[in-house]
């Protein structure tokens, strides 16, 4: 059986477990779109005499082509998981593989800095502050979003997925709807992400005709599918794409603060980073984050830091709550101005 064939019989085998698995769509899409990625890549090159190869070749064809390590790494994580299952015994012994081809040597080595190193506590200061740079006119739009990931520290996927109907004004709190593993969660809104939420509906960014349960953040890009409703222009509003996300963030926060290649994921850890030497419980910020195990809270949150750094987090966290005031304040009345109880 020619390499190609047998993988691809292997996938659609894998793919069929795995739905059984409870896995949320996104997570099976993420799969499936690395898994006939590969597959594309293999069909292209059947002379390979093992798998081995194959991967080998795939993944340098990756990198001449302009991969980020990072995004390497992501996708022979995923291989490697996929041909684990694909050489157990109980998978179908025509279609079993014999020995899983994703070596460890194989992953590009990523250098990751630790994320107090990110951003200075003075530049998290930076992005609280309500002061558009030049040739931003979605400004509204990117605050909100910042604050989201900075202040509430919800994944990207669970920003995208936020509806309007998800955010409580009266108690102060959004609704995670489907987080990481289906799971449902409620986090408290800051005031100043609930300031700069107001900002953007009243910046009319999003269009008055969406109801309620619609996203509350888009994009009118061009996209197949998503459509809201069939109102006149409504069908180019849709859910964004976390590379769309992912540009937005990383454009807006080297604008303000001079600093590049800041992932939107990145302010999620920073803002644990923050908050927890700020004086939050770790308990707290677990749940606030949705994570079922406290381990995985304190990698995210990395390390307590020497008490002259506690005391700098703290003047954040204060930074951030003047700039909720000044926001309020320069509101015009017209503007959905939303209170926030002493």
């Amino acid at each position: 059986m020619e390499l190609s064939v047998k993988y691809d019989a292997a996938v659609d085998e894998y793919i069929r477990r795995i739905l059984l698995n409870n896995l949320s769509p996104r997570t099976v899409e993420n799969y499936k779109k690395v898994l006939w990625k590969f597959g594309d890549f293999l069909r292209g090159n059947d002379s390979f005499g093992d798998m081995f190869d194959a991967v080998e070749s795939w993944r340098d064809s990756l990198s001449e082509n302009g991969a980020k390590p990072s995004t390497v790494r992501q996708y022979l994580t995923t291989l490697k998981i996929f041909f684990d299952r694909a050489t157990r015994r109980s998978f179908p012994k025509n279609i079993r593989f014999a020995e899983n081809p994703v070596d460890d040597d194989m992953f590009p080595k990523v250098v990751k800095r630790p994320y107090e190193e990110i951003l200075t506590d003075e530049q998290v200061v930076m992005l609280y502050r309500n002061d558009p740079p030049a040739r931003f006119p979605l400004w509204p739009r990117n605050f909100a979003m910042l604050q989201l990931l900075l202040n509430e520290k919800i994944r990207n996927a669970e920003l995208l997925d936020l509806r309007l109907s998800d955010l409580d004004f009266v108690h102060h709190e959004l609704t995670v709807q489907s987080g990481k593993g289906r799971k449902f969660r409620v986090v408290d809104m800051t005031e100043l992400t609930e300031q700069a939420i107001a900002q953007y509906l009243d910046s009319g960014i999003r269009p008055a005709y969406l109801g309620d349960d619609e996203y509350l953040f888009g994009t009118t890009a061009a996209h197949e599918k998503g459509m809201v409703n069939t109102r006149s222009g409504a069908e180019k509003w849709h859910r964004g794409t976390g590379t769309w996300l992912s540009n937005v963030i990383e454009r807006t926060v080297k604008a303000i603060t001079g600093t590049e290649n800041v992932r939107s994921h990145d302010l999620r850890h920073i803002g644990a980073r923050v908050c927890l030497n700020a004086g939050q419980s770790m308990e707290e910020l677990q749940g606030q984050l949705g994570h079922s195990s406290i381990t995985t809270t304190a990698i995210y949150a990395d390390r307590l830091l020497q008490r002259r750094r506690r005391e700098s987090a703290k003047a954040v966290l204060a930074a951030r709550d003047a700039a909720a005031e000044e926001l309020k304040r320069r509101a015009v009345p017209e503007q959905t101005v939303i209170p926030f109880p002493a």
